[in-house]
């Protein structure tokens, strides 16, 4: 039953409010909604939060037991770019089509389920020039789902400008005017994607004026010349065509699957630490409450949970070894 209590009505309309406004924005951000529910959970049916990509979340959906699982989850969308449902329940074997089931976070023996929608800004087309070819891209690139940023001699990137570096592309189109300094600058603000038009007599002086200001090797990786997929078009509409073709094969290959995603997670650094007092989950990059026994770290949900460890930490590690 959906829960008609005035603050958490107008909790949850803050919530769209905000997320209408971030929408279409420069900021990439997922909205989790709370679309089911069994007991005992904090958590009601339609209470939402709005979290970002950096693990903020804005909101409620649930306290402390269902809080690390939904930041998890909601930058998991964010980085497949597709919206998911999520089951957070302390028994996670009876699985269900279409419903990802991860553990509740404590000893709750509720469940939420959690619909979590990921909001991307457009992609972002930075063309420097105004070269025929920067014109035709100019115009292309719009109907294509782009964000455009026209560069010029006098124009200085920023991440103002671009806040969303990780799907900003760069086309440097001036045939030899400003070209070392506008790859430079796309370089430096760590674009996936400097695509030069010049000759490869050209292209290699750029290079070479690039590392002698300092840029790797590793740096100017990202830098393709001569820019475009191998379309055998020709003409300006052509180089411009095989140069989003480019980009978008690029941005494809950006995103991992759910199987590489999977496997990434398989056999990286964990996420989350059990709390050996509580038995609760810890975010670990978030924790703030830390202690080191016997080389090992060690993850508490909050100071005293800390404290507890610290002055009898045998009793909770025997505890742990029996869970």
């Amino acid at each position: 039953m959906l829960d008609q209590d005035p603050n958490s009505l107008a909790r949850r309309a803050e919530s769209l409010r905000r997320a209408g406004e971030l929408a279409g924005g420069e900021r990439p951000f997922a909205l989790i909604t709370v679309v089911r529910t069994e007991p005992a959970t904090s958590a009601r049916i339609g209470d939402r939060a709005i979290v970002f990509a950096d693990g903020t979340l804005d909101g409620w959906v649930g306290g402390g037991c269902i809080g690390p699982t939904a930041r998890r989850e909601a930058i998991a969308a964010l980085e497949e770019g597709m919206p998911r449902l999520v089951r957070v329940t302390p028994d996670t074997a009876a699985s269900q089509p279409g419903v990802r089931m991860a553990r509740m976070a404590c000893a709750s023996e509720g469940t939420a389920d959690l619909y979590v929608e990921p909001f991307l800004p457009r992609p972002t087309l930075i063309v420097a020039g105004d070269s025929p070819v920067a014109a035709t891209l100019a115009a292309i690139a719009p109907p294509l789902g782009f964000r455009l940023l026209m560069l010029d001699a006098g124009t200085q990137l920023s991440l103002g400008e671009v806040p969303y570096p990780q799907d900003s592309w760069m086309v440097v189109a001036t045939f030899g005017e400003f070209d070392e300094d506008a790859v430079e600058a796309g370089v430096r603000l760590g674009l996936p994607y400097v695509g030069l038009l010049a000759s490869a007599r050209r292209a290699g002086q750029v290079l070479s004026g690039l590392r002698a200001r300092g840029l790797g090797d590793g740096e100017l990786a990202v830098v393709r010349s001569p820019a475009g997929l191998p379309l055998g078009t020709s003409g300006q509409e052509g180089i411009s065509l095989s140069i989003m073709a480019e980009i978008s094969s690029l941005r494809a290959e950006s995103r991992p699957s759910f199987s590489e995603r999977q496997e990434r997670e398989s056999t990286g650094e964990p996420d989350e630490a059990v709390d050996p007092v509580c038995g609760m989950a810890v975010e670990v990059a978030c924790a703030r409450d830390i202690f080191e026994h016997g080389g090992t770290h060690y993850y508490f949900c909050c100071s005293g949970c800390r404290r507890a460890f610290e002055e009898e930490p045998e009793k909770y590690l025997a505890q742990v070894s029996i869970r």
